[in-house]
């Protein structure tokens, strides 16, 4: 599903007219109710350990939109981001590592200010997600019945992204902006196995996720065989 999401996005890529290409980093922020209740069940389970296994809350994200030509305030483009997260603790003997990934590819309707609030602007995205959950200890790949354990998800997500923008130099722009998201469903149904080693026995088989992000955006000029 990953894979075929990204060739979609590559072929949109190449072959789309572009007005223009825009790429950002953020910080990442997450609550996935279920995915914290089966870490909450793990470190009450296991009252031996010193250090707790933190909730999957602080991530990094990647993304890169590519924005269609149009003389509309509305315009519309394709988008792909990339979120990691990461719950680590260490304790005498033990270190347990959590690595969560995701892989957003998704349709954007942007709309842009060019009256009274000039550089503003509004993305409104709409995406498909993918997610691998892996686990380490001490720095070994966990392994189940003679196979690395791992857990996929696959769900749909809506977001809204504020920018504001600040010319720097050859119509190269620099905006910070802010986004909410929200994920009413991501279908993942061995995460609770990698994180408790339990199946269904403390959360659904699904977990509905929130996330804000701030961050930086640049913005870059048009395609010169295009303007």
């Amino acid at each position: 599903m990953r894979i075929l999401l990204l060739k979609i996005f590559l072929f949109l890529f190449v072959c789309a007219p572009a007005q223009e290409i825009i790429t950002d980093l953020s910080y990442k922020y997450m609550y996935a109710d279920k995915w914290d209740k089966a870490i909450q069940t793990y470190n009450f389970s296991r009252p031996f350990l010193e250090e707790k296994q933190p909730l999957f809350v602080h991530g990094i994200n990647g993304s890169l939109s590519y924005i269609l030509a149009s003389n509309n305030k509305f315009k519309q483009g394709i988008n792909a981001s990339y979120s990691y997260f990461q719950s680590y603790s260490e304790n005498p003997n033990f270190v347990n590592i959590l690595n969560l990934h995701f892989l957003n590819v998704g349709y954007v309707i942007r709309f842009e200010s060019y009256e009274k609030w000039e550089g503003l602007c509004t993305d409104l995205i709409f995406a498909a997600v993918s997610s691998a959950l892996f686990r380490n200890v001490n720095d070994e790949p966990f392994v189940y019945d003679d196979i690395r354990a791992k857990a996929f998800g696959v769900g749909g997500d809506v977001s809204l992204k504020t920018s504001y923008s600040f010319s720097i130099k050859n119509n190269i722009n620099l905006s910070p902006f802010f986004q909410i998201g929200y994920t009413p469903y991501l279908f993942s149904p061995k995460s609770e196995s990698i994180i408790n080693q339990t199946s269904r026995l403390v959360s659904t088989n699904h977990t509905g996720i929130f996330t804000t992000q701030i961050g930086l955006t640049f913005r870059m000029p048009k395609r010169k065989n295009e303007q």
